[in-house]
């Protein structure tokens, strides 16, 4: 496992070097890949210096994941920009291959731009490849590396105070994150309501395919909530639906928001966004709030077991041994 945990964080980081040159370059003042469109300033470059450490995180992130020293960083140091790069990537995994597929078949390029693109078509090419690949690397060896850092779930029981706070909480979460994953999918299937008409009159099929990605991720996310707050059905099963969904509605709303408040190049000239900027904050908060109420739960559970390891570890002989032989059989 350790060596296929090795293959799989490598490969993440090979895949992410030709985005993480390109920023390099552009960064350095150089124009490959550009077209006459591109606004080049200051917040051009702002921006590329955003997603050049966004990438750097992502190589680190993955290195890792693949020494020794990688299980002995804080949890959090590795959970957080993880959880970010899988509501970033994960999307792309599942909706681009698809979508181009799709596409192809109608004689369609996804990839192909007019003159007011900012890059030339060969570069979403190598970009979005690389993000399939370092997504589905990347998550790979997360996979592995939380199996071997972390081989079972807290199983602990709350305090009812904590307990009736983050059942409120969540199921507000999970209502929020249903409601987005709804309007996604109406959007998706045709609806127009509440979208400006220049993303009317753009859209196509790759965008309504994305919608119903980014709804069907919400819905699960809001599913994986309800059950890990209400204990339903397994734990496993719970908290990854929570991750997926949450960080998706998290690391878009998150980009789109702050592309908008800040006017950045990729969202120049569409200050008029009808419900779209609303959405996306409202998919930040709820993306925010989702993981917070899994990160406590996931946190208490382990903080109850702590505790009744230490009482079994102080409690007399023969029950000690008791509780030994339960461990053993759990572990089994």
């Amino acid at each position: 496992m350790r060596h296929a945990r090795s293959i799989a964080g490598y490969a993440a980081v090979a895949a992410a070097v030709p985005y993480f040159v390109l920023k390099i370059i552009w960064l350095s003042g150089g124009t490959v890949g550009m077209t006459a469109g591109t606004p080049l300033g200051a917040e051009f470059d702002a921006l590329n210096a955003f997603t050049f450490l966004m990438d750097a995180v992502a190589i680190g992130v993955a290195l890792a994941m693949t020494r020794s020293w990688g299980m002995r960083l804080p949890a959090p140091v590795v959970l957080f920009p993880m959880w970010v790069g899988t509501g970033f990537l994960a999307t792309i995994v599942v909706g681009v291959p698809i979508a181009t597929a799709v596409s192809a078949a109608r004689g369609d390029n996804i990839f192909a731009t007019d003159g007011a693109s900012l890059v030339q078509p060969w570069v979403y090419e190598m970009v979005y490849a690389g993000f399939i690949v370092q997504g589905v690397s990347l998550m790979t060896a997360f996979f592995l590396y939380s199996r071997a850092r972390w081989p079972r779930l807290p199983e602990g029981t709350r305090s009812s105070e904590l307990g009736k706070l983050q059942k409120q909480l969540g199921i507000g979460a999970a209502g929020l994150a249903a409601l987005l994953g709804v309007l996604h999918l109406f959007w998706a299937l045709g609806g127009t309501a509440g979208l400006p008409a220049q993303y009317i009159a753009t859209s196509a099929f790759t965008g309504r395919f994305m919608d119903f990605v980014f709804g069907g991720l919400s819905i699960l996310g809001a599913v994986g909530v309800f059950r890990l707050v209400r204990r339903r059905g397994s734990r496993w099963t719970a908290v990854l639906l929570v991750w997926v969904g949450a960080a998706t509605n998290f690391s878009w709303g998150f980009w789109v928001t702050l592309n908008m408040l800040t006017d950045s190049p990729l969202t120049a000239g569409t200050r008029e966004m009808g419900l779209l900027g609303l959405v996306n904050l409202a998919r930040l908060l709820a993306g925010m709030l989702m993981g917070v109420v899994a990160a406590v739960d996931l946190a208490a559970a382990r903080d109850t077991e702590l505790q009744q390891a230490t009482a079994e570890k102080q409690a007399p002989a023969g029950q000690q041994a008791s509780a030994d032989q339960r461990d053993e059989r759990l572990a089994v």
